[in-house]
């Protein structure tokens, strides 16, 4: 293992490097994100390698009658297959959840477009993940810069109650904008934790906020507690951090938990500036993450 240097894919015009989301599967990472280009993934076989990975182009919005800018796509394995999640535009900033499905073994094979989320057809809908808790799947999305919750059906399906789960309230999600978005799930031991991004996505004060499941009904709010301030925010120096996604490095023997992250090296350079950086976290005694702060490179 060697050390690496944060941030570990810089900016430009040819890698846009919002939203990153990186799974491990069978001694790879592989980097799932989407530009004005398409939807691609990066396969790597270290964390810090993903900027230069082998890459496949999985949907290209070149083709004639393509959707164009799928935002914040997601590579998820369910029941043996291979699934990503975005959300595409469909007409005049309508972007709506929508399921690419691969037909075959391989997360880099071949993928094709199932549609829109069956439940929220037409309804604006953008960063959905997925969420496993007493054996069923749960979809975890945003729209109206809220978080939603609801039961998959099935791959292609949400079914059945949708709950609201959080919206800007306090004063680190409100200080530009009202935004709650860009879900991931965290599991330790008997809970389970939703990192969310708060303020405009363009400004220095984008953060992490955290929910917490404390048991019973998933799908009742109140059965989730939020931190009352950010958990994850801005320095001197790394500006916006924000749309994390979690992982593992193996050092030592030992499993060490990574949060992948995007922000800007420049203050208010907004949506044109964004890097990936991924650092190591902690658990406190009682389960819950403590992330830090943003950094420049491995200790």
């Amino acid at each position: 293992m060697h050390t690496y240097k944060n941030p570990i894919i810089k900016h430009s015009d040819a890698y846009n490097t919002a939203d990153p989301y990186v799974l491990r599967h069978d001694g790879y990472y592989y980097h799932c994100y989407g530009n004005e280009t398409g939807v691609y993934i990066t396969k790597a076989k270290e964390l810090w390698d993903i900027g230069d990975g082998e890459t496949i182009q999985v949907y290209d919005c070149s083709q004639e009658g393509a959707l164009p800018s799928w935002f914040a796509p997601e590579l998820h394995r369910l029941d043996g297959k291979w699934y990503i999640y975005a959300a595409p535009n469909y007409d005049r900033w309508l972007h709506v959840m929508t399921v690419l499905e691969c037909d075959g073994e391989s997360p880099c094979g071949r993928y094709e477009n199932r549609g829109m989320m069956r439940g929220l057809e037409n309804k604006w809908s953008i960063d959905g993940t997925i969420l496993t808790y007493g054996g069923e799947r749960y979809f975890v999305w945003t729209s109206c810069a809220e978080l939603y919750i609801a039961k998959m059906a099935d791959p292609y399906s949400i079914t059945g109650k949708v709950t609201v789960l959080t919206k800007p309230e306090y004063a680190f999600e409100t200080r530009v904008g009202l935004v709650n978005e860009g879900p991931a799930v965290l599991y330790k031991n008997d809970k389970i934790h939703i990192a969310y991004s708060a303020n405009d996505s363009r400004d220095d004060a984008y953060c992490l906020g955290l929910l917490t499941f404390c048991g019973g009904d998933i799908l009742e709010a109140s059965n989730w507690t939020k931190s009352e301030h950010a958990v994850f925010e801005q320095t001197a120096e790394i500006f916006g951090p924000g749309h994390c996604s979690f992982t593992t490095v193996t050092k030592g023997g030992e499993e060490i938990d990574y949060i992948v992250y995007h922000a800007n090296l420049v203050s208010g350079s907004g949506w044109n500036g964004r890097n990936v950086f991924v650092q190591p976290f902690t658990w406190d005694a009682d389960d819950m993450p403590v992330f830090g702060k943003p950094q420049f490179e491995e200790e």
